[in-house]
C-alpha cells in the first residue's frame, strides 16, 4: 500500500481506533478503499476513512474520573481541616 510513518493507537477506545499516517497521500487512498467494509477476524467490518485532523479518540471514563475528582477534593477538604495554623493567621480576640 505503502510507507508507514506513524501509527496511533487508542487502546482503549471500545471501537478499536488507530490512525495509520502514510508517507503518501495516495497511499492513505489505498489504504481506505482496501480494508473500509473489510470483516475482522471477529467477524466485524473495518471502518476505514479519512481522520480530519480534529477528532479526539481518546476514550474517557467521565464517570470515573468525576468519582476520582470527587474523592481526591474531599481528602484535600479533609486534610486542610486537621492542619494546625501557624499563631500569625490564628484570629485574635480582642478583651
Amino acid at each position: 500500500i505503502g510507507v508507514v510513518e506513524k501509527i496511533t493507537v487508542f487502546s482503549n477506545h471500545p471501537a478499536g481506533v488507530l490512525i495509520v499516517k502514510f508517507e503518501k497521500p495516495n497511499a492513505a487512498s489505498d489504504a481506505v478503499n482496501r480494508f473500509n467494509g473489510k470483516a475482522r477476524r471477529d467477524g466485524q467490518k473495518v471502518e476505514a476513512s479519512y481522520w480530519d485532523g480534529v477528532t479526539d479518540y481518546t476514550y474517557r471514563n467521565v464517570e470515573k474520573e468525576e468519582k476520582e475528582t470527587e474523592k481526591r477534593l474531599d481528602e484535600f477538604g479533609d486534610w486542610l481541616e486537621n492542619q494546625e495554623l501557624p499563631d500569625e493567621f490564628k484570629l485574635k480576640m480582642e478583651e
